[in-house]
């Protein structure tokens, strides 16, 4: 029989694991808009090598033209231009025959979704609407617009008046533009001054300005035949006639522009980046002269100053954009399972700027659910510039699931809020007993009293009271006798664990040769938190205090003669004594 005693109550870090997120880079683009001057009619395929020339140095990613004249002509440029300088790299946007010469766009397959276009109508051309989203990109973020027009040419005020018509429809229609939409007013634009109604019109400030243009240079002023404006000059690049109809002015006009929305204007998401918008070809030194008259063009050296000049009447404009910032982070942290009081488990929560430089730099917040701390932020991650580490911790003081979900609040265009989830347990510390309604750590082992053979082996359950999900399961590690080495553990010990089920030890007594006589010993268990767990501690010992009784069965013989009487008192045992103990006596 096992008798019990009242103890104290008393009261886990695994593998941590880190997954990545696999973001998708993403690269600033650079468009190019280019008056190609009558294509192909015009001795296209003679002027087909100067442009492969011009554009394989220039490296647009967007190729916006006007003055292209079919869907051959169309065809012809992609793939005698652009696929031959980057074979099957290119292909090109919708294309409609509409009245007088065209605009067309062609862009690299890897860098863009193309996503439609729109014909816009005036009285003279087509102005055409192209839709494109950012290679990497899934929402509106990544979107912009492309515009391409050709404006009415000439000085007159007739002439005036028809562009100022042609942008008041382009106005209009752009401002029936989605708020925030980025786009881009490209073209041969054939104004002469800052001041012109039309170029006014792209610019002002309106009731709606969803469709309003910034000029990226902001160099206001009459561009016309003045030397003030020679660095922003893009027409002709010729003097003379190379007989293909192009103009013979020399380098004396702004002719050619690349416009930006508010959205492309503000440094933040797609943007354009400072600095980047040229003139290509154009060095500033050959004020009514040819791109490649000496002396020698210092933008671009002579080869490509003599495919410009070649190539068209027009200088290209380039001008690069930066595209949005994009988080590259883990989607999970797995902090393990702890016991209660182990140190604090940090685990490094790594976050990038994934979009390649350069790029809009990365903004963001981090927030983490409680039994979690982390630094808040605000934090910037420059593209290209690696990943910021941030410690995020899981408190260990109390038991219980850590479950949770880390956020980190960005401008990332598509991941608003990127979400890391957070696992990770604290345990309570096992708590061994020999009972399974209470914590006792102390009881009593009792064999009985029986003739020699007449010993059966008892059972010690061993408990890990409270055992639940939270609760460390108890080791027990090892075992110790003191007292008669009557009492084993047959085999020998063996380590156990109890949890859900209890341990469970078999004692015996060796009854083999013994004399009447109580027999007693002391069984102490050994006991632990699992070692592999962090936190873990020993445990309290179990103590069982054995006894057995040996008793031949012989019974005492009385004499009864008058006036004796005999009395045996045998010693109390166990001896030192403790609870409970047997006394034995004969009469």
């Amino acid at each position: 029989m096992l008798r019990l005693r009242p103890a104290r109550t008393l009261s886990v870090l695994g593998l941590c694991l880190i997954i990545p997120a696999i973001a998708t880079n993403a690269e600033a683009f650079r468009i190019a808009n280019w008056n190609i001057l009558n294509y192909p009619s015009a001795m296209g395929s003679t002027r087909e090598p100067y442009m492969r020339t011009a554009l394989a140095a220039a490296q647009p990613d967007i190729v916006v033209v006007q003055e292209i004249q079919s869907d051959a002509g169309v065809a012809q440029f992609l793939n005698n231009v652009l696929n031959t300088i980057q074979p099957g790299q290119w292909a090109a946007g919708e294309f409609f025959n509409g009245p007088d010469t065209d605009n067309a766009i062609f862009y690299r397959i890897s860098a863009f979704t193309y996503l439609g276009y729109t014909r816009i109508t005036t009285d003279l051309r087509d102005i055409n609407e192209y839709r494109f989203r950012v290679a990497g990109y899934s929402g509106v973020g990544g979107e912009f617009r492309v515009y391409s027009t050709h404006l009415k040419a000439g000085a007159t005020s007739s002439d005036e008046s028809q562009r100022l018509v042609e942008t008041t429809i382009w106005r209009n229609f752009m401002n029936g533009n989605p708020a925030g939409t980025a786009f881009l007013a490209c073209g041969d634009f054939n104004i002469r001054a800052s001041t012109e109604a039309s170029y006014q019109k792209l610019l002002e400030n309106q009731a709606d300005n969803d469709g309003r243009c910034h000029d990226p240079i902001n160099t206001p002023g009459t561009w016309y035949n003045n030397a003030a404006f020679t660095a922003i000059h893009t027409q002709s690049t010729r003097t003379t006639s190379l007989g293909d109809g192009g103009a013979t002015g020399g380098m004396d006009d702004r002719f050619d522009f690349v416009l930006s929305s508010d959205a492309f204007d503000d440094g933040e998401g797609l943007s354009y980046i400072p600095g980047t918008y040229k003139s290509y070809g154009q060095d500033g030194q050959h004020f009514n002269s040819t791109v490649n008259a000496l002396p020698l063009n210092a933008a671009v050296g002579q080869t490509i100053a003599d495919a410009l000049y070649y190539s068209s009447d027009h200088l290209p404009v380039l001008a690069d954009f930066q595209v949005p910032a994009k988080i590259d982070a883990p989607t999970v942290l797995a902090f393990g399972t702890v016991i209660v009081g182990a140190p604090a488990v940090v685990l490094g929560l790594p976050v990038e700027n994934g979009a390649a430089a350069p790029a809009d730099e990365l903004n963001y917040t981090l927030s983490v659910p409680a039994g979690y701390s982390a630094p808040a932020g605000p934090f910037t991650a420059l593209s290209g510039a690696g990943a910021n580490l941030h410690n995020i911790t899981m408190d260990t003081a109390a038991s219980g699931d850590r479950s949770g979900t880390a956020d980190v609040a960005s401008n990332d265009v598509d991941f608003p809020v990127w979400s890391v989830t957070l696992s990770g347990a604290v345990l309570d510390h096992a708590q061994p007993s020999l009972s399974a309604s209470s914590v006792v750590t102390a009881g009593a082992l009792d064999f009985g009293a029986h003739s020699p053979g007449g010993f059966s082996d008892q059972n010690v359950a061993i408990h890990d009271f409270g055992f639940n999900a939270y609760q460390a399961s108890l080791e027990i590690h090892g075992a110790d006798f003191t007292g008669d080495p009557r009492f084993s553990l047959p085999g020998g010990f063996s380590p156990a664990t109890a949890g859900a089920s209890p341990a469970s030890y078999a004692v015996h007594f060796d009854d083999t040769g013994a004399t009447d006589g109580i027999y007693t010993a002391t069984l102490t268990f050994h006991t632990r938190d699992p070692q592999a767990i962090p936190g873990a501690t020993s445990r309290p010992d179990l103590v069982v205090d054995l006894t057995a009784v040996v008793s031949s069965g012989a019974v005492a013989v009385l004499d009864d003669s008058p006036g004796v009487t005999r009395t045996r008192l045998y010693s109390a045992a166990p001896n030192p004594l403790r609870w409970p103990a047997v006394i034995r006596y004969d009469v």
